[in-house]
């Protein structure tokens, strides 16, 4: 599953589709994952607060966020 359909998923769970359809506005996820992440965990905490946020995401900065 790509970057961009695993984030929707994320939302779709908590928030349903229509609210996970506004993955489409934020950052190329393939050229920009980092910043795709961040408008997203950002974009949910408005909504249930930034440390559950950055902990659903976090599992998909591991895996397509190069660590440096």
């Amino acid at each position: 599953m790509a970057l961009k359909d695993e984030a929707k998923s994320i939302l779709e769970k908590l928030l349903g589709p229509e609210v996970a359809k506004q993955v489409d506005n934020f950052d190329d996820p393939e050229k920009y994952p980092k910043d795709f992440l961040d408008e997203c965990v950002y974009f949910l905490s408005r909504l249930i607060g930034e440390e559950t946020a950055r902990k659903k995401f976090e599992p998909l900065y591991r895996r397509y966020v190069k660590q440096h």
